[in-house]
């Protein structure tokens, strides 16, 4: 079982393709919900930290003007870019290989940072939200999608959440349960 949890913080493998094709499954309703929270403009600059098999990445970028993403996992980032292989090839978006405590990405490159169910395989949580901070423009909104199975995300945990977002300099902090797929919390935040 162990080994089936770790295929969803980092797939690899056959076993990593199957889990991808699974999590895009599962998660459809909760990565358009999420999509809709963020009531995208056709001017945002968008990145999905954590982006696994890219389906929200492809409804994101049907709003959006470009839509970047990043995942530690070459197999979801194989996977994405085959789901997400046409606007790949006209620029509006861009998948790389990489960790949300290193983005390799510009300060205020982007008007909207957002996250389903990564969060809590990040590395470093502190690093991340600071990263995230950084490539955020002022006026920016970074979601979070935490997974009451994996992370809790119970409102104790939300506060928790808040305050290390309020540490790092984010403002206009918001916490909503939801009860896609197996529940959890919407974490809404801004840059000043």
């Amino acid at each position: 079982m162990e080994a089936i949890d770790r295929q969803f913080g980092r797939p690899k493998g056959l076993l990593g393709s199957i889990v991808g094709h699974l999590m895009a499954f599962e998660h459809k309703s909760l990565h358009k919900a999420a999509i809709e929270r963020l009531q995208l403009k056709d001017t945002d600059h968008v990145l999905e930290i954590g982006f696994g098999p890219g389906t929200a990445v492809k409804l994101a970028a049907q709003q959006a003007d470009f839509v970047a993403g990043i995942d530690p996992s070459a197999e979801m980032v194989r996977q994405a870019a085959r789901r997400n292989r046409a606007m790949i090839r006209t620029g509006r978006v861009e998948l790389k290989q990489g960790s949300a405590i290193s983005l390799p990405h510009p300060d205020g490159q982007f008007s909207v940072v957002f996250e389903i169910h990564s969060f809590h395989h990040w590395e470093d949580s502190q690093k991340g939200l600071m990263e995230t901070f950084r490539v955020l423009r002022q006026g920016g909104q970074f979601l979070m999608c935490l997974n009451s199975m994996e992370f809790g995300s119970k409102r104790s945990e939300a506060l928790q959440i808040a305050e290390k977002l309020r540490g790092v300099g984010f403002c206009k902090i918001d916490h909503q349960a939801h009860s896609f797929g197996h529940g959890g919390t919407f974490i809404t935040a801004h840059r000043r």
